[in-house]
């Protein structure tokens, strides 16, 4: 399956090829959690603090979809 991911912030970091604003594909096999993503774009544990798929957050548990649109940001501090 396919799937499109946006990553903000620092997570850019871990694909700095693609042009920021600008989401990436990705094949995954069916049945994928959103967790395994994470794994699967070798993103650190504990960097993602908020990941919503289709605009509405999800956990690490949520099964990813054909075509789910994620975006990722990682902790941000303000103040």
């Amino acid at each position: 399956m396919t799937i499109h991911v946006k990553l903000y912030a620092g997570l850019r970091r871990y694909k700095p090829e693609v042009p920021i604003g600008t989401s990436f594909a990705c094949t995954l096999p069916k049945d994928l959690t959103l967790a395994r993503l994470f794994e699967e774009l070798n993103l650190p544990s504990g960097i993602v603090a908020i990941a919503l798929v289709n605009g509405i957050a999800r956990d690490g548990e949520y099964i990813l979809r054909e075509d789910d649109q994620v975006a990722l940001w990682p902790p941000i501090a303000g103040g």
